[in-house]
């Protein structure tokens, strides 16, 4: 936006996640395990030359093959193979953080797939009950630093020893088709994320699995075995389809609420216009705010910022007529569905104390 172009860039640069391109390059992604117990130690994962795809080998603790970019407001999408014995778990998690095998503050989402119904009490050091896991697809919801018994029951043990109740595993849904079925070697499922701040959809094969509501945190995602080796990754990619929508309420000035929209979707690369209006009635001195989260909070001017405001573009004036802003969105895939909120603060005699609100607009970029 003119002089204040190259500031808008930076912010968004600057609070970016790392994305890889839209085929899914696994050279880049990590390892990481929970400490072992008796008989059953770190997974490890071999990947391709290409880094088309992985195979985790070993029969161990929970394990996982982390992505380096976050997930919120993308599509994942790729397949998944088991060609050893064995009838444990396969899967995924979704919002998790580098580091949280170990982190008290860990709070990520995990989906996973046990072909048969097994109970099991793991050794030391886990010193919680055992438990039983039940065949099927489901998802949970993992805090702090679970014992592999709680990992393998989807449950939460009061066992101050090792584990108390901050610790531990609750399951939110189970597959609408599969929530009972368990996998089959040697068959190749395709699965699909869709994982957003407050909504999780699992997808096997095209078929809708699991719709999940909530609060969730954001993080990367990643590949997940527990006690089972043999599984093979391959052919994954990342979309993150570009949105635009207002929200919230604005606060009416001479002629109503003033408008911020968008001509079209933000997708990077291209150029858009931000499209301003004006409800004064007369050239009418402006505020473009952004920022990257939408608390709504009281103004002090009648209106609510519905935006957490870390910049602003001022305009003096937008004419009475509006103003559209042409805006060329960074051709950069560090980007890709980061999600950003505006809002046009616009002075105004007719306002209940002189200044009008638009509505938010939330924005999230992508392809």
């Amino acid at each position: 936006m003119r002089h204040s172009t190259q500031l808008l860039v930076a912010s968004l640069a600057f609070a970016a996640p790392l994305a890889s391109q839209t085929a899914v390059d696994l050279n880049t992604w990590t390892p990481e395990s929970y400490p072992a117990v008796s008989g059953f130690g770190a997974g490890v994962w071999n990947v391709a030359a290409d880094g088309s795809s992985v195979t985790q080998t070993v029969n161990g603790q929970p394990t996982m093959f982390v992505s380096d970019f976050p997930v919120f407001n993308t599509e994942v999408e790729g397949q998944i193979t088991v060609s050893g014995g064995d009838d444990d778990y396969i899967g995924f998690v979704l919002g998790y953080l580098p580091g949280d095998t170990t982190s008290a503050a860990a709070d990520y989402l995990l989906v996973d797939w046990k072909r048969g119904t097994q109970g099991f009490d793991f050794g030391a050091p886990s010193c919680t009950p055992g438990s039983t896991a039940p065949a099927g697809l489901a998802v949970s919801r993992v805090v702090g630093i679970p014992t592999a018994d709680e990992f393998w029951g989807h449950t939460t043990f009061d066992a101050p020893a090792c584990s108390d109740l901050n610790n531990g595993l609750t399951e939110l849904a189970r597959g609408s088709n599969l929530g009972a079925t368990g996998w089959s070697a040697n068959t190749t499922y395709t699965f699909k994320f869709e994982f957003s701040s407050s909504n999780l959809r699992v997808y096997v094969d095209n078929v809708l699995e699991m719709d999940v509501s909530g609060s969730f945190a954001n993080g990367r995602m990643g590949f997940y075995n527990f006690s089972q080796a043999g599984v093979t990754y391959n052919a994954f990619t990342l979309d993150c389809p570009a949105t635009w929508s207002n929200y919230g309420a604005g606060w009416a000035g001479t002629n109503g609420v003033p408008s911020l929209t968008l001509s079209s979707p933000p997708v990077l690369g291209t150029t858009i216009d931000i499209q301003m209006g004006n409800a004064s009635g007369t050239d009418a001195n402006s505020c473009f705010v952004y920022g990257f989260d939408d608390t709504p909070m009281m103004s002090g001017f009648g209106g609510m910022w519905m935006v957490d405001v870390i910049g602003i573009v001022p305009f003096h004036p937008i004419p009475a007529g509006g103003l559209n802003e042409p805006y060329a969105v960074p051709d950069l895939i560090e980007l890709c569905g980061v999600e950003m909120f505006a809002q046009l603060v616009q002075a105004d005699p007719g306002a209940s104390q002189g200044v009008s609100f638009s509505e938010g607009l939330r924005v999230v970029f992508g392809l």
